[in-house]
């Protein structure tokens, strides 16, 4: 079973640019690792060494933020897996935009990185809010809000909703949900015709 994930709270920053593609988000020198480890230092590369320090994600400021808001058609392009979990590595565990990419949305919900919807209007507000130093931003899952700053601003988002209820129930990784299933796959795959002649030969062995 996953981690239950019913809220995120912490420090909101912006990268308030739409379509923001994953081929931008984790540049194409870096995926040739074997594993996603250590990619977080490499979010953004290339657009941060073109802004010499002034990129959002090397601002002193936002260092330790967990919360990205950012523009409309976020994970665009090629929807590259390595996207999320370079970002999850920097240290983002939620995002908030207008929209997102559908692959990408899908990838972030296998990973644990919640990403909700807000309409536009909202959108500005809570920037708005950001720039005015309301950084401190609560995103519950369990009534679908967004919570700003100490006045407690309040804002209603969306997401797929089975997402939304594999987060709540902790089953939104579904490599632990085939574990915990045991041998509970091989048993209901074995009574399955498309399957049948492929376990019978493994349990005869050669002829």
């Amino acid at each position: 079973m996953s981690t239950i994930i019913n809220q995120v709270a912490g420090r909101a920053f912006l990268h308030n640019v739409p379509n923001l593609d994953t081929d931008r988000i984790i540049p194409a020198q870096f995926l040739k690792c074997v594993t996603f480890e250590g990619l977080g230092e490499h979010v953004f590369h290339d657009d941060r060494q073109q802004a010499g320090g002034k990129h959002p994600f090397d601002l002193k400021t936002n260092q330790g933020r967990n919360i990205l808001v950012t523009g409309a058609n976020f994970g665009s392009g090629s929807s590259r897996e390595h996207a999320v979990p370079a970002l999850m590595q920097w240290g983002i565990e939620a995002i908030i935009a207008p929209s997102f990419s559908d692959i990408f949305t899908g990838n972030a919900g296998g990973n644990g990185l919640v990403c909700v919807v807000v309409e536009p209007e909202d959108h500005e507000y809570i920037c708005t809010s950001i720039e005015q130093g309301m950084s401190d931003v609560r995103i519950d899952l369990l009534s679908s809000t967004i919570h700003v700053g100490e006045s407690d601003l309040t804002f209603s988002f969306s997401m797929p909703k089975s997402m939304q209820v594999d987060f709540l129930a902790g089953t939104w990784d579904q490599i632990a949900n085939a574990l915990d299933a045991g041998n509970l796959i091989e048993q209901r795959a074995a009574t399955l015709p498309a399957f049948q002649s492929s376990f019978a030969a493994l349990t005869e062995g050669p002829g």
